[in-house]
């Protein structure tokens, strides 16, 4: 049997309110509508935990059985469902659009290309002359912002396109 203090007894009371007399409270009754009302809540929570690890076990179940059976497939009568042998453990999660996150040496080969050819493409802008530049429509000052495709930093801010067609030249 559990005590409640004064403060307790308040709050199971608010829990539903009671006709009082001056000089008479059942507490009891307060006392074991507490008891049933937290019994209700854990017992729910237990239920809720209960139904969402045997549904997910259920799931799991169904899509290995689904994996299993197209795993059976010939390569034929897979490519007739639209997918490959490859493309199946997507196809059942309902992941089939998605790529597989690349891992970490493939995402650093891949930063590491990216560098070089920036460190290239910079290299081949700084070895042209300001003639050469102004014909592309870049300044010194743009070559960084260029390189990295950040056209909003561009020190150029003439926009128009480079005319080449030498009109003060006349033939004689």
């Amino acid at each position: 049997m559990m005590n409640y203090n004064q403060k307790e007894l308040e709050a199971l009371a608010m829990i539903q309110p009671v006709q009082v007399n001056k000089e008479n409270v059942n507490v009891d009754a307060l006392i074991y509508r507490g008891h049933v009302l937290r019994s209700e809540y854990i017992s729910n929570g237990i239920a809720s935990l209960y139904n969402k690890v045997t549904g997910k076990f259920a799931k799991s179940r169904q899509i290995a059985a689904a994996k299993r059976s197209l795993y059976a497939m010939s390569d034929r009568e897979l490519v007739d469902l639209g997918i490959t042998r490859s493309e199946i453990d997507y196809a059942v999660e309902g992941r089939r659009g998605e790529k597989p996150a690349p891992s970490f040496w493939a995402s650093f080969k891949e930063k590491l290309v990216r560098a070089q050819k920036a460190r290239a493409g910079y290299a081949q802008l700084m070895a042209m002359d300001a003639r050469q530049l102004a014909d592309i429509g870049l300044v010194k000052g743009d070559i960084e912002a260029a390189v990295h495709g950040n056209t909003a930093l561009l020190a150029n801010d003439n926009l128009a396109q480079a005319s080449n067609n030498n009109e003060h030249r006349h033939a004689v």
